[in-house]
């Protein structure tokens, strides 16, 4: 395991030791995936700043609002990874305003929405982003109806983000489904989330589901079972590293035997399942590579970027919501 990786799972563990500490009352399962925030930021969380950062948004919008139930530990997390807790709270606010003004009300999206909205630096542009999202999201429903309209909201909102043709995006979507089998996946929910993943290689529909099926079976043949079901996208990303599958394989087992001598992972009844533990190893992989790849540019770079932010968001979204 390199240095970099090292560090990472390490700022990893210490975040999940913190934020359980700060927050023992919150889903255990949400847990990693603001653990990884933190570490993908190279901070790392202090119980104290968390439990004020909480104290805080109960304070201004008291226990029963958009912000508060599963999703408060995201908000959380947000107040306590910005330098202006206060101030991101009310970018959070006026980002609500304009989600209720372009989406229907899904209310269990909305704090997430108003996340990826307010992460744009320019306030000035929340608004074009918000109406050119809706615009996607009316054709993403246009397309296929069958699509879950909560994390349309959220994909709407990272396409439009990213600028990416919307077109394009649906048309490699469609070419991941017609390659991959729905056998790959175990629900239909997990299997159009992988597809979405890979669709933003920027490459070839073929060339992502091979590599995606390769990192798969790689695994498998270690002895590693990765699991079938809201685990799957995750996987894809890491598979849509710049990296050899080989090499990602090794970096997800390596991670993975590092992450089962910690408490939360050990003992005879575990927190997390050897299936939750080897997911958490495929993000870990995928989230060290993100400082480095937001310090490059190109539209490879670019494409992995969003990919993970599609797949963080839409793994909170098939677990919580």
């Amino acid at each position: 395991m390199n240095q970099t990786l090292q560090l990472h799972c390490r700022n990893f563990v210490r975040a999940q030791r913190n934020i359980a500490r700060a927050e023992p009352l919150q889903n255990m399962y949400a847990r990693p995936i603001c653990s990884e925030l933190f570490a993908e930021h190279e901070m790392e969380p202090d119980v104290l700043r968390l439990k004020k950062c909480e104290s805080f948004l109960i304070k201004e919008e008291g226990f029963f609002s958009d912000f508060s139930g599963i999703s408060a530990l995201m908000i959380v997390t947000a107040l306590a990874l910005s330098d202006d807790p206060k101030q991101k709270l009310k970018d959070l606010q006026q980002a609500r305003v304009i989600i209720r003004r372009h989406f229907p009300p899904v209310p269990d999206y909305i704090p997430l929405a108003c996340i990826i909205l307010s992460d744009e630096k320019d306030d000035t542009l929340w608004e074009p982003m918000a109406q050119k999202a809706s615009i996607i999201y009316e054709t993403l429903k246009e397309k296929n109806r069958i699509l879950n309209s909560g994390g349309d909201i959220l994909f709407s909102l990272l396409i439009a983000k990213s600028g990416k043709d919307t077109q394009k995006v649906i048309q490699d979507t469609k070419a991941c489904v017609q390659y991959l089998k729905p056998e790959t996946c175990i629900d239909p929910q997990s299997f159009h989330c992988l597809c979405r993943v890979l669709a933003m290689n920027g490459s070839d529909a073929e060339s992502s589901c091979q590599r995606y099926h390769d990192l798969y079976n790689y695994l498998k043949e270690k002895g590693y079972r990765y699991g079938r079901g809201y685990q799957s996208p995750m996987l894809a990303l890491a598979a849509l590293l710049p990296q050899d599958i080989e090499d990602i394989g090794k970096d997800i087992i390596d991670v993975d035997t590092y992450l089962s001598r910690h408490e939360m992972y050990r003992g005879l009844v575990p927190k997390y399942s050897k299936t939750v533990r080897l997911m958490h190893s495929a993000m870990i992989v995928a989230g060290a590579s993100r400082p480095k790849l937001s310090r490059e540019s190109g539209t490879d770079v670019s494409d992995v970027i969003i990919a993970m932010e599609i797949t963080l968001w839409a793994l909170f979204g098939m677990l919580f919501l």
